[in-house]
């Protein structure tokens, strides 16, 4: 037997799983990344693009989700208000980091990035982590790689409970995937075992059953697939940012925490552009347009995507001792020193790294907050990717959503308060498919890091005279 610490995996049963539930898995789409390059979180206001839906005032969003990084061809507008809207069908040390004085920041419009009486306060952990992310990464890619990792059970059949659809067929074989046709009977096991998790909490993940088929993320990556996703994304922007008090967040401080949540969404959203780029096939010139169009004129959203990447680094490193003395179900040999490269690297221990997460504790535990709206609105992340009728979109945009709610949970703990001083109890209760998400969303960031970086390279190669 494996001593694990917590981590081992349990005795098996005799048996197969529960039969699959017979018909064709497929059903295609909304991509992830459908609108990839549309809207961000800014504030209290929708801010346009250079080819999005008009500014709205009053709206939020926060293309946080259906970051399958999928999809995203041509024009995209929203429906309308009171539109009909469609769904395609298809086939088948972080205690010692003391909260930080943030003084004012104010979310902006345009053209315009945060101002205040301490603009640029995340400016050093920004820099640290585009100088060394090109060590984590390697580490993330291999651990990400093995088994305990790559294995999840996923409903694509569920339907949407969010809003009414309509299904069209969609013959796009990119949005079609196939489950894993062999997966270690002791994942399963393990997973039919940790079934259980807290009702007011902060995650939900789909259980294995008859409902569900094991996906294989390494089979399975996330790429472009020229899905569009309006309906999902419209729905998006509009209730799972915070709209109400966005305004007087850049003046309240008990407000903040809901400018922290959305700027964790618009990081997401970064990241599904900067993924949906990397496998678009485009040449030079056209990437690089596209960059400007989705990422590089979009208000914060380098440095949102940098935000919500310390927020995981520190998640992680919060996590340091599940994830440390975890056997990984006997193959501890192959991860740990991959793991333990990540978490003792003095990056995760940087104050100004982890600012981001010292910030966000201190907005969440200001008399004023409710930081128990965020934790149901990640909950409902998950939820509305049943929406996603891509499924490859809907795959990697449910393990990046919870991966999402992992972290907030380690770094805020179940009730949002932000206590430290039960951290490491909180994190040894980690089921092993939370631990692998916030691993894999974390290496998902990381790599879109890394994306955006050489664009950026690229764009001030421009300015200096350079091909644009």
């Amino acid at each position: 037997e494996v001593a694990d610490k917590g981590c081992a995996s349990p005795p098996l049963v005799e048996g197969e799983r529960d039969s699959r539930r017979a018909g064709e898995r497929g059903r295609g789409a909304v991509c992830c990344a459908a609108l990839a390059g549309e809207m961000m979180c800014v504030g209290s206001q929708a801010c346009r693009t250079s080819h999005g839906c008009p500014a709205t005032r009053g709206l939020a969003v926060a293309p946080l989700l259906l970051f399958a990084a999928c999809c995203l061809t041509g024009t995209h507008a929203f429906v309308a208000p009171g539109g009909l809207l469609l769904r395609p069908g298809g086939r088948a040390r972080a205690a010692a980091a003391g909260p930080a004085r943030l003084g004012r920041l104010r979310a902006s419009l345009g053209s315009t990035q945060y101002t205040g009486s301490e603009d640029g306060v995340y400016n050093e952990g920004i820099a640290k982590v585009k100088a060394g992310n090109a060590v984590l990464l390697p580490h993330l890619n291999h651990v990400k790689s093995q088994d305990f990792f790559r294995y999840y059970a996923v409903d694509l059949l569920s339907s949407c409970t969010y809003f009414p659809t309509i299904e069209f067929p969609c013959d796009m074989e990119k949005c079609d995937v196939d489950s894993a046709e062999e997966v270690p009977d002791e994942f399963r096991q393990r997973d039919h075992d940790e079934h259980d998790f807290r009702l007011d909490g902060w995650v939900r993940w789909d259980m294995p059953g008859d409902f569900t088929d094991y996906y294989d993320l390494d089979e399975v990556p996330e790429k472009y697939t020229e899905y569009q996703g309006q309906a999902v994304w419209k729905f998006i922007h509009e209730k799972i940012c915070f709209q109400v008090g966005i305004e007087q967040a850049t003046n309240d401080i008990e407000l903040s925490w809901k400018k922290d949540f959305n700027r964790a969404i618009s990081g997401l959203h970064s990241s599904i552009s900067a993924h949906v780029l990397n496998t678009m096939g485009l040449d030079e010139e056209a990437s690089l347009k596209e960059y400007m169009r989705r990422i590089g004129d979009v208000p914060e959203a380098v440095s949102n995507l940098h935000f919500v990447y310390m927020l995981m680094l520190v998640a992680m490193h919060e996590a340091r001792f599940r994830l440390l003395e975890c056997g990984y179900m006997g193959k501890g040999d192959d991860i740990l020193p991959s793991m333990r490269a990540i978490i003792e690297d003095p990056l995760l221990e940087d104050p100004s790294v982890q600012l981001a997460a010292a910030a966000m504790r201190a907005h969440a535990q200001s008399p004023g907050a409710r930081v128990w709206k965020a934790r149901l609105r990640t909950r409902d992340l998950l939820g509305v990717m049943n929406c996603v009728q891509c499924n490859r979109c809907r795959l990697h945009g449910k393990v990046a959503s919870l991966g999402l709610g992992v972290a907030l949970q380690v770094l805020l703990g179940n009730d949002g308060s932000g206590d430290q001083k039960v951290v490491v109890g909180r994190v040894e209760k980690l089921h092993r498919v939370e631990v692998a998400a916030l691993i894999n969303t974390t290496a998902k960031f990381a790599r879109a890091v890394e994306i955006v970086a050489k664009y950026e390279a690229m764009v001030e190669a421009g300015k200096g005279g350079g091909a644009a």
